[in-house]
């Protein structure tokens, strides 16, 4: 169970009355405060020690059988329980730490909308990436910082997908992700979606055609014309 608040973003877990200890034996969802600053979380059957550093630190609720963890200052590094996968609090605009693999790492939010609160949970805009960049969600894809390429997440890393080489190079709208691939080079990928459909080559000479997801020469333009991009149309025109 997850439940995530302003100032106490850990799951809210079961509570017991026997003093525990780090690497004691526990049951599932079962958490203590080990002191102001520390909890206790049942992690495999063993209790794990992880940090609150956030100014609400650990408490527990005995009325209401829970205890609450504030993780808003933990660092990277920082130990978290296999079942608290996923909780996140915005550590700055730019930034959300999240539990990943039994540890809080910082994930960059380099979109529009950054890192944000919605109720309580933590939204990361990462509609924006870096090539190379680690990354969780397999097939994920966002635009690189430098608005020239569509990246997806291939085997935990940000790899190059589509060149994007037209005026409106790549770009999220409505959450979903444009690539303008009206200007191509031969051998550029393209989406199988987009079969059939031409672009101008980088030096304006020739127009390419998409075909088995890549761009391959089909005309080239005579030599008074040039191939001009307008509206839906792609053509070899005199300038």
């Amino acid at each position: 169970m997850k439940a995530l608040f302003p100032l106490f973003p850990l799951a809210l877990l079961s509570f017991f009355s026997c003093k525990p200890s780090p690497g004691g034996s526990c049951d599932a969802h079962e958490a203590r405060c080990l002191d102001a600053k520390r909890a206790l979380v049942c992690d495999d059957g063993k209790f794990v020690e992880t940090p609150c550093k956030g100014k609400g630190g650990c408490s527990t609720d005995p009325q209401l059988q829970r205890t609450s963890c504030d993780i808003s200052g933990n660092e990277p590094g920082d130990a978290c329980s296999s079942g608290n996968e996923g909780v996140a609090v915005c550590q700055s605009q730019q930034a959300m730490l999240s539990c990943h693999g039994k540890k809080y790492e910082s994930v960059p939010c380099r979109g529009p909308k950054g890192c944000e609160m919605l109720g309580d949970q933590a939204n990361c805009d990462q509609s924006v990436a870096e090539l190379g960049e680690s990354c969780k969600k397999e097939n994920a894809k966002a635009c690189s910082a430098d608005k020239s390429q569509v990246l997806s997440c291939q085997g935990g890393r940000m790899s190059a997908q589509y060149s994007c080489r037209g005026d409106q190079h790549c770009g999220a709208t409505g959450g979903k992700l444009a690539c303008d691939q009206t200007i191509a080079m031969p051998g550029d990928v393209c989406d199988k979606g987009l079969s059939g459909s031409t672009a101008c080559s980088v030096d304006q000479k020739s127009l390419l055609t998409c075909q088995n997801e890549r761009f391959t020469a089909s005309e080239k333009c005579k030599s008074n014309t040039r191939c001009v991009v307008s509206g839906q149309s792609t053509k070899c025109e005199k300038p």
